[in-house]
């Protein structure tokens, strides 16, 4: 049970990112395609994403003051970095220890997954700890349609999803971090002390993978529809307006 546990929390996520990324990708052509400019593209992206963006550099904010590293400043506005990159919103945090900027970076997933928990029980009804499987999932989704304002919920459940997974900035430090504690890992295996680990700890590990895996899940069973409608928009756009957007090197 663990094992599967573990691969679904793997596959998913790996699905997630791939799926985010060609989200991405064909919700900027379309923007490109409607309005003729990267700026604008940019803008309805920025828009589309803007209550997962400002949870997420909110999140940072808020990790920044508990874990009592200064900040100087928060910018929700959009910018276009050095070779295309956009960045949706940030936060200046100042230098400081690996364990606290780890923790900060991580801050946006943490919340993120909190509040999708949150309207999943809240607004959908899935019961918790949630399952697992993506048709039940999906079957809730398409069930809950039937309220009033589940397309608002909806929404909101797609642009955090889409804006909580960390930044390549946020990930800076977690590779000393990650190190630390494979190291530690190694350590407790090769001594033995594994043995010593109560087992309600593992099943605290695996309850958490699950609910990780139910987030993933979740995102993916909400992105797949949205990217599925951006790929008709934009061969729509393409035939309406005669044009093709396509990126160079």
């Amino acid at each position: 049970m663990g094992a599967s546990v573990l691969l679904w929390l793997v596959g998913l996520f790996v699905a997630l990112l791939w799926i985010k990324r060609w989200l991405s990708e064909t919700l900027h052509r379309v923007g490109i395609l409607c309005f003729g400019s990267n700026e604008a593209a940019v803008i309805v992206y920025y828009i589309v994403l803007l209550p997962g963006v400002v949870l997420h550099e909110c999140s940072h904010w808020v990790a920044a003051t508990l874990l009592n590293v200064p900040t100087r400043g928060v910018s929700l506005l959009p910018q276009i970095r050095s070779r295309g990159q956009v960045q949706l919103g940030s936060v200046n945090v100042r230098r400081s220890d690996i364990i606290r900027e780890s923790l900060i970076g991580l801050a946006p997933l943490v919340s993120g997954v909190a509040v999708i928990l949150l309207l999943a029980r809240w607004r959908f009804a899935i019961a918790l700890p949630p399952p697992l499987k993506l048709g039940e999932i999906m079957s809730t989704l398409v069930a809950s349609l039937e309220t009033p304002d589940a397309l608002l919920w909806l929404y909101l459940l797609f642009s955090i999803s889409n804006a909580m997974l960390p930044s390549e900035v946020d990930r800076e430090p977690w590779l000393p971090a990650l190190a630390f504690i494979a190291a530690v890992a190694a350590g407790v295996y090769l001594t033995g002390m594994l043995r010593q680990i109560p087992p309600s700890v593992g099943d605290w590990f695996l309850t958490g993978a699950r609910y990780l895996t139910f987030v993933w899940a979740l995102a993916t069973a909400i992105d797949i529809p949205v990217l599925l409608l951006l790929l008709g928009l934009e061969k729509a756009g393409e035939v309406l307006l005669g044009r093709k957007v396509e990126y160079r090197d």
